[in-house]
């Protein structure tokens, strides 16, 4: 039985239009609920951020907006191969945010942290503009992303049972009283000052 959890991470703005997907599928995985040893991780545009504060042996999940020439909709799934980020498409379907998962990802690598494990579900964008909420096309895609990254981590070896000193109250059911963690919530858990 595997010892790692899984890291799921929500990239992107929600005052841009379907650039909160990500952010979207986080709140709404929360609220269906996922087995014990996934973590949600609302990431906004803090990519590098949230994960310096993550085990990059763990497998990781991220959700994002990406360009990657289909139709606004369609859903990308990119198993990312760290050590090789570099090549042909990878940077150009992962580039929507100025500060996108790639570079974040490049720079773990540089400070001696590989996340060898990466699989992102990238929804095509039918518009990043500001306003709130996802257009009817990024809005249809949701569900389907949510149920394809449940199979996925249901699919995953068990991670492990937390230890006897660890909350008993289910990841799941914080997640769906609107505690699933973001920037903010997690460098106050790690004793840092807020932005």
């Amino acid at each position: 039985m595997s010892e790692r959890d899984v890291n799921i991470l929500g990239v992107g703005n929600p005052l841009m239009g379907d650039d909160g997907v990500g952010p979207a599928a986080i709140e709404r995985l929360g609220a269906r609920g996922v087995p014990r040893g996934v973590h949600l991780y609302d990431a906004g545009l803090a990519v590098s951020d949230v994960l310096g504060l993550l085990d990059p042996a763990d497998p990781l999940i991220v959700i994002d907006a990406v360009h990657g020439g289909g139709r606004a909709g369609d859903v990308h799934r990119i198993r990312l191969d760290v050590l090789a980020l570099d090549a042909p498409g990878a940077r150009h379907m992962l580039s929507l945010h100025d500060v996108s998962v790639v570079p974040s990802l490049q720079m773990e690598i540089l400070s001696g942290r590989v996340f060898a494990d990466v699989t992102v579900f990238g929804v095509e964008p039918g518009a990043c503009e500001w306003g709130n909420g996802l257009s009817p096309a990024a809005a249809g895609a949701l569900e389907h992303v949510v149920d394809e990254i449940l199979t996925h981590v249901r699919n995953e070896p068990a991670a492990h049972e937390p230890a006897a000193h660890e909350p008993a109250a289910s990841e799941p059911a914080a997640a769906a009283a609107g505690h699933v963690p973001n920037l903010g919530t997690l460098r106050a858990e790690a004793g840092d000052a807020p932005p």
